[in-house]
């Protein structure tokens, strides 16, 4: 694994992605649980940094693309993670709750900071 670039150097790349798409967040790995910053958030750069200093790792993208009522989820790991096998599958994984992301990218930033 490379050394993680910056937070800053992540949400710019999130929010770059996001202005092709429906939605895009970034996937945070905690031990027990996942955390997302989504792109449509109010201070994605802040939740990601509140995140990290609480143990999480910044694994991936997960973009999403909506056709009328459908919704299609894609995963890219960032290239901190890319060859590690792993992190896909963990992505993958996490589609599979597309529907639960999508109701948690509705609600308001709730961030405990």
């Amino acid at each position: 694994m490379r050394t993680m670039r910056k937070t800053t150097d992540l949400v710019n790349e999130m929010l770059a992605e996001a202005k092709k798409t429906f939605l895009v967040a970034i996937a945070v790995g905690f031990t027990s649980e996942t955390k997302f910053v989504f792109s449509s958030a109010k201070s994605p750069l802040k939740d990601l940094n509140t995140l990290i200093q609480r143990g999480g790792s910044p694994i991936g993208l997960l973009r999403f693309e909506k056709e009328k009522s459908v919704i299609q989820g894609s995963y890219r790991p960032f290239l901190e993670y890319e060859k590690e096998e792993w992190a896909g599958k963990y992505l993958e994984g996490l589609l599979e709750n597309t529907p639960d992301i999508m109701i948690l990218s509705q609600q308001p930033d709730v961030m405990d900071y």
